[in-house]
């Protein structure tokens, strides 16, 4: 019996079929991608977070076995001095000295240290790679997360060899990084010269060396500064401004000069100040005037008379910005196009008193609106 054969045509696919599939992919990609990213970005929000509280628990840990004493081989009011603001040594860097850093403190110099600290007058020899090696660390850095910020490229404004260097292979300090690459800062109050705040400016000043504070801003400045922090290379030395991913409490803030300019300080008691213990700077009302009877004017005169803890550690959080003013956070809550104000722990907006479900006066912690992670510890 014969057999037929039947041809058949192979079919391909149509232009219109191929671009419906093309379609359906992109939009495939367009969906799975930012849940990727946001999964992403919540991993790493996480390990911040737990890299912090590590290091906020060995700070404890020290303070107990000195006398109350917070991590850091120089005070705060050295760290603090005018010449930090150039020479570029980090409270991180301070801080890890002590946490890690017992056996790379050297008495005399050898091919593998540098000679650091706060200014010229006042430095010590360390072996930056024995930071960390030693069996009686209180805290131990993940290489992840301790990474030299480079000079070159201005990571770290710094002109002394030893606190950053311009390449990688350099005998340099290294700093705590969160898990989006950037620094992470470390605040240790001067609570030994200043026990209690009766004055606003005494909260935070730029500089140690004249009236004594609490916190001074130049001891991170040598991130502060920075035009191109961190992996994501960001710009700290931005004007703020609403839209715009500017630091509240970067050079562009602050600028230049002795003193902490424009509203930058208000920012910074914002960030550091306890909302448990306002203070008014109002002498014609008493914090409870203020409450009764508020104006944008007095509430921007409430400041802090204590700190949220010994120490704060800040990480700059998704943005990679301390304090941006791109942050949904700072949209939601300032009334300012350049600050945040203290009082804004007690108010939403220029006068309306902040209140809990049951219609009685709370506060709250303004800064917690943004995206930073913040730490504090020490008491």
């Amino acid at each position: 019996m014969r057999t037929s054969w039947v041809r058949t045509r192979n079919q391909g696919f149509s232009l219109v079929e191929l671009l419906t599939v093309i379609a359906i992919v992109v939009l495939i990609i367009s969906i799975i991608l930012p849940a990727l990213s946001g999964a992403r970005d919540a991993g790493r929000k996480l390990a911040t977070a737990g890299l912090l509280d590590d290091i906020s628990k060995a700070s404890s840990s020290f303070k107990g076995d000195h006398q109350g004493r917070n991590p850091g081989y120089f005070s705060p009011k050295e760290m603090g001095d005018a010449e930090n603001a150039t020479r570029g040594m980090s409270e991180m860097e301070n801080v890890m000295l002590e946490l890690a850093g017992e056996d790379a403190i050297l008495d005399a110099a050898t091919a593998s240290s540098v000679e650091v600290g706060p200014t010229a007058a006042d430095t010590i020899m360390v072996d930056p790679s024995l930071i960390g090696a030693g069996k009686g660390s209180y805290f131990t850095p993940s290489g992840e997360y301790y990474i030299a910020q480079l000079r070159g490229s201005e990571q770290q404004i710094a002109d002394q060899d030893g606190h950053a260097g311009d390449d990688e292979s350099d005998v340099q300090m290294r700093d705590v990084v969160d898990a989006f690459g950037q620094p992470v800062l470390f605040w240790s109050a001067d609570d030994y010269s200043m026990s209690e705040i009766t004055e606003s400016d005494a909260f935070m000043r730029r500089q140690s060396g004249g009236e004594p504070a609490l916190f001074y801003w130049n001891s991170n400045a040598a991130f502060l500064q920075s035009t191109n922090l961190g992996r994501k290379g960001l710009d700290m030395t931005v004007a703020p401004d609403a839209g715009v991913n500017a630091s509240l409490i970067g050079l562009g803030a602050v600028g230049t000069g002795t003193t902490l300019g424009g509203e930058s300080a208000l920012s910074l008691q914002a960030l550091l100040g306890s909302p448990s213990a306002p203070r008014s700077g109002n002498s014609a009302m008493t914090v409870e005037d203020i409450f009764d009877s508020p104006s944008e004017s007095s509430i921007e005169s409430l400041y802090p008379g204590r700190a949220k803890g010994a120490f704060i550690l800040q990480s700059a959080g998704i943005d990679g910005v301390y304090l941006s003013t791109k942050d949904k956070g700072f949209s939601t809550i300032a009334h300012e196009t350049d600050h945040i104000d203290y009082g804004l722990n007690f108010f939403a907006g220029a006068s309306e008193r902040i209140t809990d479900d049951d219609g009685k006066p709370t506060s709250r912690d303004a800064v917690s609106e943004f995206d930073d992670l913040i730490t504090s510890g020490g008491g």
